[in-house]
């Protein structure tokens, strides 16, 4: 009864408590704020984690690398019967990163010297034209030429090898990243299963984040009381490659493990590893930066992952835990105790003996060598200028472009060592200074540029912006059109080299002097060509026209308009280095003009050739007339203004010397039977240099051409043109054997018709006499 009693007043008292309700009772009670909170977290959560998704999605799926343009130089290609110096053949091979080994076994991109023979192993390399094999090749040189040129295997004898060429610098995008994309069919199992190992070794099974992994790096950290262990799998290192930034903080680890969870839902673990091996920053030479292990292959051993060594594979995947760190070629020690690291891993894992072990921990590190990248900045210069004119800029820093020049690395060695060797011989102040450029005669290739007397100087690039007086260089232009009216001038025409006075259109008198200020009176055409003399060119000059000369340098390959004023012909132009080899290229080639080209070919990524640049050849100027100039050319560098060639070099050259009013500029321009160059002189200011053509300019010209060129050069005579003897005095016809005969080119029909005194069928002096003649 009482319990009874005591439940009603219970009851009675839920409902009022002194007069008020009661409060309801839980189960009726509103929702919690909590409770709408979480839901809008849950749905900013899903929210974020769709945007994580799209975002990986998108990128990853059309996961486009902006590859840099490559630029390598022509490809040295030896044969036999070749002229070849050991000391060229060395400086070749220095520039392409082979490295000498005595070891007796070679891998490609070594050789090994024995006095004048080598035995080398090329690297293959895929060319516009095809796929060139790597190779093992014996060869011999004697009195400078290839004598003997075998395949090392075989025995037999090789008509032909090229090497792969060599890389001069890259056209990057804005990050600098560089990469050698590889496919995963092509890594050597070696690699990915060491890889495996030694970053992720659960990578086969986890879904991204290693909870076992995360669990053992938090215990030996906790027990080393620092970090020694990391938890991150191959999954997370690239999403933190490719997706988020460097700062450690738990947010971005948050977002790292959450996107590595995303990116294994959508992709294959194959498609993931073959990013992975692409992706991954391996080392920085200069401003490029080395991705991916194909080019990290080629960058520190020169050769492609396929023919990497047990060691070498070791040491890249040990530069993952930090490549600046463990850099081969700047750290080798530390390097080696990093891969020494990771083969003992590999060893404890029984894969490999104990003998092994200690054979391969006991090799050193060896890299392949880098020559200084970026030291022909003159030239490379000229390549983007030429490149420019059928690429866009984002299509040579992103597209992967491989681009093959003429660069002659040998060629570009001496024509530097030239000018560092002379420079400093002439007397002048360092300030005094040079630009040169050498060109190929058949073709027009530009094989090398300097554009400061510091080559690898990349400033203002004199050898294709500098613009000054050419001075006496323009001669043989007037005089070659004069000589296209064969019926008014030969080269035995006579001259008038006295006192001229011409009335300007400013009407002042300009009254041209010769450079020893002095008359020479009636002169052979040859012979005021041959010593340069001035008042003799301005006659000629202004009687064919300053027009007609202006179509000829057109013709020979200067398109630039010129003034007209009579002091264009004495070289009051202004041209620059680059222009005038334009023009002295037609002069060696015999009148067939090429204009002048860096680049000979560019393919895509995949090795599709884009552009080859053909040979583009044309006959500007008639071949009977240039016979006629040449020969004259190749007469000033045996007697006139440049004979001091004739002593200096082995060879027969033609050129011509040049300086401008009060000393300002001084040049030569000339050639032999395989190069053309030009060499410029002078002050930025535009001040006296003291030094005439012969003087200075020719000095460099010589001592290059010395060593680069062993090929004279021989005027080719057309059926049209016909050696006669003739009096130097007067120009008519002469005897071999009479005094002052000197033997010139005519265009048949052009030959004198008057006879000297002396002929070889008039009669001497003497039966003349007897007969009262």
């Amino acid at each position: 009864m009482g319990t009874k009693s005591t439940r009603k007043t219970r009851s009675k008292n839920r409902k009022t408590v002194a007069g008020k309700a009661c409060p309801k009772p839980a189960a009726t009670r509103p929702r919690r704020p909590y409770v709408k909170t979480l839901l809008v977290l849950l749905v900013i959560g899903l929210a974020y984690l769709a945007y994580l998704d799209v975002k990986i999605i998108s990128k990853f799926e059309g996961r486009n690398w902006q590859l840099p343009a490559r630029v390598y130089a022509r490809p040295m290609e030896l044969y036999e019967g070749m002229s070849l110096k050991p000391e060229q053949l060395l400086v070749e091979l220095e520039m392409l990163n082979y490295n000498s080994d005595n070891s007796g076994t070679l891998q490609p991109g070594q050789f090994h010297r024995s006095y004048s023979r080598f035995v080398i192993v090329t690297r293959g390399f895929e060319y516009w034209d095809g796929e060139e094999h790597s190779q093992a090749i014996r060869l011999e040189i004697a009195g400078d030429k290839l004598v003997r040129l075998d395949d090392l295997i075989t025995g037999e004898s090789i008509p032909l090898v090229r090497f792969d060429p060599a890389y001069l610098t890259g056209i990057f995008p804005r990050h600098g990243e560089d990469r050698e994309l590889v496919r995963l069919e092509e890594v050597p199992a070696e690699l990915i299963a060491m890889l495996v190992l030694i970053e992720d070794r659960r990578f086969f099974q986890h879904i991204g984040v290693d909870f076992k992994s995360i669990a053992r790096a938090f215990v030996a950290n906790m027990k080393a009381g620092r970090t020694v262990q990391g938890g991150s799998t191959i999954t997370q290192q690239l999403v933190k490659n490719l997706f988020l930034t460097p700062h450690q903080n738990l947010w971005r680890k948050a977002n790292e493990a959450v996107m590595a969870v995303l990116l294994e839902l959508h992709y294959s673990k194959q498609k993931i590893l073959e990013t992975y091996l692409n992706e991954v920053y391996l080392g920085q030479d200069q401003e490029r930066a080395i991705h991916g292990f194909g080019l990290a292959s080629l960058y520190y051993f020169g050769k492609p992952l396929q023919q990497l060594s047990l060691p070498e594979t070791a040491l890249l995947v040990g530069m993952l835990k930090g490549a600046s760190y463990y850099n081969p070629v700047r750290n080798p020690e530390r390097a080696k105790q990093r891969r020494d690291v990771v083969l003992a891993i590999v060893h404890e894992q029984g894969v490999l003996s104990d003998e092994q072990f200690r054979n391969l921990t006991d090799e050193v590190v060896e890299t392949t060598r880098h020559v200084k990248r970026e030291r022909y900045p003159a030239y490379l210069d000229l390549v983007k200028r030429q490149l420019q004119s059928t690429y866009d800029a984002e299509d040579l820093n992103s597209e992967g472009l491989r681009i093959f020049t003429a660069f002659d690395p040998y060629v570009q060695h001496q024509l530097e060592n030239a000018v560092v060797k002379v420079m400093p011989q002439l007397g002048g102040s360092d300030t005094l200074q040079a630009a040169a450029i050498v060109v190929s005669p058949n073709n027009g290739e530009v094989l090398a540029v300097v554009g400061d007397r510091q080559p690898d100087y990349p400033g203002f690039n004199r050898a294709l912006d500098i613009r000054r007086h050419i001075g006496s260089l323009i001669k043989p232009a007037i005089y070659l059109s004069a000589l296209k009216q064969s019926s008014k001038y030969t080269l035995a025409s006579i001259i008038d080299d006295s006192r001229l006075r011409i009335l300007g259109d400013d009407k002042k008198i300009w009254q041209p002097e010769n450079y020893d200020l002095k008359y020479h009176g009636n002169v052979l055409v040859y012979e005021a060509l041959l010593n340069s003399y001035n008042i003799p060119a301005v006659r000629i000059g202004l009687d064919v026209g300053l027009g007609e000369i202006e179509k000829t340098i057109r013709q020979l390959g200067n398109q630039s308009p010129l003034p007209p004023h009579p002091s264009m012909t004495l070289g009051a132009v202004d041209m620059s280095p680059f222009d005038v080899a334009s023009i002295y290229q037609t002069f060696a080639a015999n009148g067939f003009h090429s204009p002048l080209r860096s680049v000979i070919a560019v393919l895509d990524k995949e090795g599709e050739a884009l552009k080859r640049y053909p040979l583009d050849v044309a006959r500007e100027v008639n071949p009977d007339v240039v016979a006629l100039v040449n020969h004259t050319l190749l007469g000033i560098a045996q007697q006139g203004t440049a004979r001091q060639l004739a002593n200096d070099l082995e060879i027969k050259v033609a050129g011509k010397t040049g300086t401008s009013d009060d000393l300002r500029d001084s040049w030569f321009a000339g050639f032999s039977g395989d190069a053309v160059a030009v060499v410029w002189m002078g002050y930025d200011d535009n001040s006296s240099t003291g030094l005439t053509g012969s003087s200075g300019a020719m000095r460099i010209w010589s001592k290059l051409m010395s060593s680069i060129s062993s090929k004279s050069f021989e005027v080719l005579m057309p059926d049209n043109v016909s050696m006669t003897w003739v009096d130097q005095k007067s120009g008519l016809l002469s005897g071999k054997g009479c005094e002052n005969a000197i033997e010139l080119p005519f265009i048949k029909g052009s030959e004198p018709v008057l006879k000297a005194e002396c002929s070889e069928d008039a009669p001497s002096g003497w039966f003349r006499n007897l007969f009262g003649g």
